[in-house]
């Protein structure tokens, strides 16, 4: 996935925290029945302050799924919802998460970014 191609900007997406909360979400997911697709999608729905969802797809199935998600018009429960906070609140900032941290980084990471 993240191969020099891509200049190392993926990186922070497989770092252990961020792979942590993957995991959990997807047990959210599985316990209420649902893709985790499904999950993510409609929890961005369900925020207000999210303006924008950036969404990729291989296949049409995969873009009449996300648009069948985007156009459910229940929301989720609160119950649900408040489990994916509790994941966030266990892993804030995942992609600032590095356990391959050099002792010289200075404040940055591997691809210069503001690490906080």
């Amino acid at each position: 996935m993240d191969t020099r191609g891509w200049g190392g900007t993926l990186y922070r997406y497989r770092s252990d925290a961020a792979q942590k909360a993957i995991v959990e979400y997807a047990k959210i997911a599985e316990k209420y029945k649902m893709p985790l697709t499904e999950l993510s999608l409609r929890w961005c729905k369900s925020r207000s302050l999210v303006t924008t969802t950036l969404v990729g797809h291989s296949n049409l199935k995969q873009l009449d799924q996300s648009i069948q998600y985007m156009t459910n018009t229940k929301d989720l429960p609160e119950d649900i919802l408040w489990e994916i906070d509790r994941v966030h609140m266990k892993n804030r900032l995942p992609i600032f998460s590095n356990s391959e941290v050099g002792r010289d980084w200075f404040g940055s990471g591997a691809i210069g970014e503001m690490i906080p």
